[in-house]
C-alpha cells in the first residue's frame, strides 16, 4: 500500500511538472542550450536537443518509436498512437489520400473568422476569451472543410469542445497522466465515439465521396481526426498569441496588423495570407504547441554525435524539438531568440519542424497552418489587442492544455 501511495505521488508531480514545463519556452531553450553545449548531459538525462540529433531521432523510426500506448489509443486504434512500421505508412498513406486540400481549411476557417471577428469589431472592444469564443469555433469549421462541410455546426459552451480537450490534454502529457486523468480521458473518448456514431450518416456522405469505404472505416476516421486536430489546432492558435502579446511592439508585426486593417479582404489576398502564413510559424517555432517529445526505445541503441549516446531498449528518449528549432547551428545569421519571420534557415524543411518530420510528421500540417492563417487574420483585424486581465490570471489551464485566455481591444 505504501509502495502504491508513493507511486501515485511520483506519478501526480511527474504529470503536473510537465504540464508546466512545457509552458516554459525560454527555461527549455535554456535547458537545449545547455545540452547542445554540452551533450553528456542529454546523454546521462536520455535527452536529444540539438537540431542534428533531433533529426536523426525522427528518421529512425523503428529505434525511437512513437510506440502506440495507452494515451495515444485513448479513443481507439488510430493512426497517431500506431506502432512505426508497415502498417502506420499504410494508414498514413491511405488518410492522405482523403484529404481534401489545405486550401479547403482555410477557406472554412476564413469564413468563421471573418463572422467573429466582425461580431466583436461591433460589439465595440469588449474582453472576449480566445479559446471559447474564437479560436475553438474557427477550428471546427475549419474542419468542416474535411468532410464536405458535413460537420453538425456546433456553438461555443457545446459539451463535445469539453470533451475533445480533455482527450486532447491526454495526449500532450501522454505515458504520465495520472489516473485520473486518464479515466476522464476514456470518458471523453467514449463520448466522441457515440456523436461520431450517431451523425454517420452524413459524415459517411461527406467523406466517403468515391464510395468505397465502409460506415465503420469512416467513422474511425472521423474520430481520429478530431479528437487530434481540433484540440491541437486550438492550442496553436492560443500560443502564438501568447507569442504574439509578448512580441506587440516589433515592427514585422506592426506593419502586417496595419496592412491587414487596411484591406477590404484580408482572407482572400494570396500575398498576404503568405506573408501572416511566415509570421504564425515564426511564432510557433518560438512557442510550439509540442515542445518535447518521447520516443520509445524498441532496442539498445547508439545515437548523438559519433554514436557517443547509448539508450537502452525499453527506455525512452526525449527530443527536446523548441532546442532543435533555437540551434544556433540550424539559424544562419539571426539570432535563435529574435523573431524574424521568413528567416534564413540551414534546412528549409525546418520550416515546419514544430509540426514533426518524416513519417511521423502531422499527417495534416499544411490544414493546420491554413487555418492558423485564417484565424491569425481575424484577430490582427482587432485593434490594439492586449491582455483582458492582470498577469497573475491571464491563463487558465485545465492539465497542460489552455482552457481560458481573455483578450480586450479598444476600437478605433
Amino acid at each position: 500500500m505504501h509502495e502504491s501511495r508513493w507511486a501515485r505521488a511520483r506519478t501526480w508531480a511527474v504529470y503536473h511538472g510537465i504540464s508546466a514545463l512545457i509552458h516554459q519556452p525560454r527555461l527549455l531553450r535554456l535547458i537545449a542550450r545547455t545540452i547542445q553545449r554540452q551533450p553528456w548531459v542529454g546523454y546521462a538525462a536520455g535527452t536529444v536537443a540539438s537540431r542534428a540529433d533531433v533529426a536523426a531521432a525522427f528518421d529512425r523510426p523503428l529505434a525511437f518509436s512513437s510506440t502506440a500506448h495507452r494515451p495515444n489509443l485513448v479513443t481507439g486504434d488510430f493512426l497517431i498512437g500506431l506502432e512505426s512500421g508497415p502498417r502506420h505508412t499504410a494508414e498514413r498513406a491511405r488518410l492522405e489520400a482523403r484529404m481534401p486540400p489545405p486550401e479547403d481549411f482555410g477557406r472554412c476557417a476564413a469564413d468563421e473568422s471573418r463572422v467573429r471577428s466582425n461580431a466583436l469589431l461591433a460589439g465595440g472592444g469588449h474582453a472576449f476569451d480566445l479559446i471559447e469564443d474564437y479560436m475553438v469555433p474557427v477550428a471546427w469549421q475549419a474542419m468542416s472543410g474535411a468532410f464536405g462541410a458535413g460537420l453538425p455546426r456546433l456553438e461555443p459552451g457545446d459539451p463535445m469542445f469539453a470533451h475533445l480537450r480533455a482527450i486532447g490534454a491526454h495526449l500532450i502529457v501522454g505515458r504520465v497522466a495520472t489516473e485520473a486523468v486518464q479515466a476522464r480521458a476514456r470518458d471523453s473518448a467514449a463520448a466522441l465515439n457515440g456523436w461520431v456514431r450517431a451523425n454517420i450518416a452524413s459524415l459517411h456522405v461527406a467523406w466517403n465521396t468515391k464510395g468505397v469505404l465502409g460506415a465503420d472505416e469512416v467513422a474511425r476516421a472521423v474520430v481520429g481526426l478530431l479528437w487530434v486536430g481540433h484540440p491541437a489546432t486550438v492550442q496553436s492558435g492560443a500560443l502564438l498569441v501568447q507569442e504574439m502579446l509578448s512580441r506587440r511592439a516589433d515592427a514585422w508585426l506592426r506593419d502586417l496588423a496595419s496592412d491587414v486593417r487596411r484591406h477590404a479582404d484580408p482572407w482572400s489576398d494570396a500575398g498576404l495570407r503568405e506573408r501572416v502564413r511566415l509570421h504564425v510559424l515564426e511564432l510557433l517555432r518560438l512557442r510550439p504547441p509540442f515542445p518535447l517529445l518521447m520516443r520509445d526505445v524498441r532496442r539498445d541503441t547508439l545515437y548523438g554525435t559519433d554514436g557517443k549516446g547509448h539508450a537502452r531498449g525499453g527506455s525512452a528518449l526525449t527530443l527536446l524539438g523548441i532546442g532543435a528549432m533555437s540551434d544556433p547551428a540550424a539559424l544562419p545569421g539571426t539570432p535563435p531568440c529574435a523573431f524574424a519571420p521568413g528567416r534564413p534557415l540551414a534546412f528549409s524543411e525546418d520550416r515546419t519542424l514544430m509540426f514533426g518530420r518524416g513519417g511521423r510528421q502531422c499527417v495534416a500540417r499544411d490544414h493546420v497552418t491554413e487555418t492558423l492563417v485564417s484565424a491569425f487574420v481575424g484577430l490582427l483585424r482587432l485593434p490594439r489587442l492586449a491582455w483582458a486581465d492582470p498577469w497573475w490570471r491571464r491563463l487558465r489551464y485545465d492539465g497542460p492544455a489552455i482552457a481560458r485566455m481573455r483578450l480586450r481591444f479598444r476600437a478605433q
